[in-house]
This record gives structure tokens, sequence and C-alpha cells, in this order.
């Protein structure tokens, strides 16, 4: 269970890191490819522990790359590992209230609130088996009055929407 502020701050770096490996950030490939002492260096108490201990060339499912390519290299992937380590029940609650609770305020732009929901929803289903309606309905049932009432007529005419179709219409 992840009590420590500074294991949540990882996991959440954890993300950021994903994010920035997947839209082929070259500086940050080179860094994390094959080199977990990098990483290694972030982590303090029970998840340097557990690094050290799943980096270590004798162990049992050694950690080999950062993310998994298919369901059989799932203990390889370090990226899989720590989630199943350190993201917790609790973490997972804590980010669905609150994105039960994130509203558009007043002057709030709109990429502002859609940064912060699709965050929320990274970090809930960093399995990635959220439908897009369902991401859809997290970032509009919030939105500010004026804007759902001018959105939802628009939802209602486009086919296989995705939550980045929804933002653009919105904005």
């Amino acid at each position: 269970m992840v009590n420590n502020p500074m294991q949540q701050n990882i996991l959440i770096a954890l993300q950021d890191i994903q994010t920035a490996l997947e839209r082929k950030n070259n500086t940050l490939l080179l860094l994390f490819r094959g080199d977990f002492q990098i990483i290694g260096g972030y982590f303090q108490g029970f998840s340097a522990t557990w690094f050290s201990q799943k980096t270590n060339a004798n162990a049992q499912q050694r950690i080999i790359k950062w993310a998994l390519a298919n369901a059989k290299e799932d203990n390889t992937s370090f990226t899989t590992g720590f989630e199943i380590k350190f993201k917790t029940s609790i973490l997972i609650f804590k980010w669905c209230m609150e994105l039960e609770r994130r509203t558009q305020s007043l002057g709030k732009a709109v990429t502002k609130y859609a940064k912060a929901i699709r965050k929320l929803i990274k970090q809930i289903d960093s399995g990635r088996n959220w439908t897009e309606e369902q991401k859809i309905y997290s970032f509009t049932k919030r939105l500010r009055t004026d804007l759902s009432y001018a959105f939802w007529p628009l939802l209602a005419l486009k086919d296989n929407l995705t939550i980045d179709m929804a933002i653009k219409l919105v904005q």
C-alpha cells in the first residue's frame, strides 16, 4: 500500500515518463532503453528495495524492459511490475473521487480542464480498458452548463466520437 507521498509522486512521474516515451521523445528513449539504473536513482525506501531486487541479474522474473510488448512478457516489464506493486486500490479510489468531483469552473479554459480529466483517466485506467464513451462521459459531465448545452446536440450527430474529437468540439 502506498502511504508515502513520495511514492505517489513516483507513480505519477512513471505515467509522465510513459507518455513521453509513447510520444517518441528521443532523449528519454535513449535514457531508458535498457539502462534501468538511471530510473533506480529516483526511488527511496521500499520502492528502492523492490527495484533493486527486480533488476538484480539473478532475480526470478527480472525486469528487462520498460514496457511490455505482449501479455506473455508481463513479468519482465518495469511499468507493469511497478503498477502491480504500487498502484493500490486506495490510490485508484482517490483518483476516481477526484475525477467524480472535478468541475470546470468559471474562467477555466477547456484545455486546462481537459488536461486534468485526461490525467485522471490515465491514472485510473493505465491498462487502457475504458471505452471512448466512458472517457467522453467523464469529460462532459462536469463541463460548465453553457458549454454542455451547446455540446450535446453536436455529440448526438457524431458517430465514433473520441475524447480528442469531443474536446475539439467543445473548444
